[in-house]
């Protein structure tokens, strides 16, 4: 058994749910789906010796990671492209998540990575058990983004869970402000924009009393200027 073996697998069993599914980009074990504000990832992550051996599983065990990208957000780590598309890497994705197996596997009870044993007795049952997580629970996952009134919702209400959705930051952090920023922007609820943005300036003005590094003064800078225009756009409406 190894690692070409499962892809083999995922690749003849899983990837045509996905295709049917609007995942129709893919790159190795990572699919994507495009829509006109957001990228839909979804990942089947292996794992190198080392980190199988910390785990406990084989290095041809799996997870499936989803993740959600917001494109109306500035960019803060260089996304690659392929034909003029973005393709975000799963980490990079502003709501993370991940599958969850309900097969047991007594000898790898953790409920995040589905083990595939050296003998591969529990090859075509991972597989089938994760086809089936993914289209009853995985891709059901995604619906909670398809509007930016959702995201908001989430935005200022929702606590980070390692155990459901993680990626957008506790209640006042930065990553969440700016979430909550750029998602007001989109609805046009300029007040909530301009508050979290000042949020932001006050997080930087902080990390640069500490650090001194010229980023977070770039950093002030890019935000006052989105803070003026907002201001002008809105009082031209």
């Amino acid at each position: 058994m190894d690692s070409k073996a499962v892809n083999k697998e995922i690749n003849s069993i899983i990837r045509p749910i996905l295709k049917q599914n609007g995942f129709d980009k893919f790159s190795g074990r990572t699919y994507w789906r495009y829509h006109s504000d957001r990228i839909d990832i979804l990942n089947f992550q292996s794992f190198n010796s080392y980190n199988a051996d910390v785990l406990g599983c084989t290095t041809y065990s799996f997870s499936v990671n989803l993740s959600v990208y917001l494109t109306f957000l500035p960019e803060k780590t260089k996304v690659k492209e392929k034909d003029r598309e973005l393709r975000p890497d799963e980490s990079q994705g502003h709501f993370r998540s991940n599958v969850k197996k309900y097969l047991e596997q007594p000898e790898f009870p953790r409920k995040d990575i589905w083990f595939i044993d050296s003998g591969g007795k529990y090859t075509q049952a991972s597989i089938s058990d994760c086809k089936n997580q993914i289209q009853q629970v995985g891709l059901d996952w995604y619906n909670k983004f398809d509007t930016k009134e959702k995201i908001m919702k989430i935005l200022s209400e929702d606590e980070t869970e390692m155990d459901g959705t993680w990626g957008f930051g506790n209640f006042d952090s930065a990553s969440r402000n700016e979430l909550i920023a750029y998602t007001a922007i989109e609805l046009g609820q300029t007040d909530l924009a301009v508050q979290k943005l000042n949020r932001l300036i006050d997080f930087n003005e902080k990390q640069y009393e500490i650090m001194k590094y010229d980023y977070y003064l770039a950093q002030i800078g890019n935000i006052k200027k989105e803070i003026d225009r907002i201001k002008t756009t809105h009082n031209k409406l």
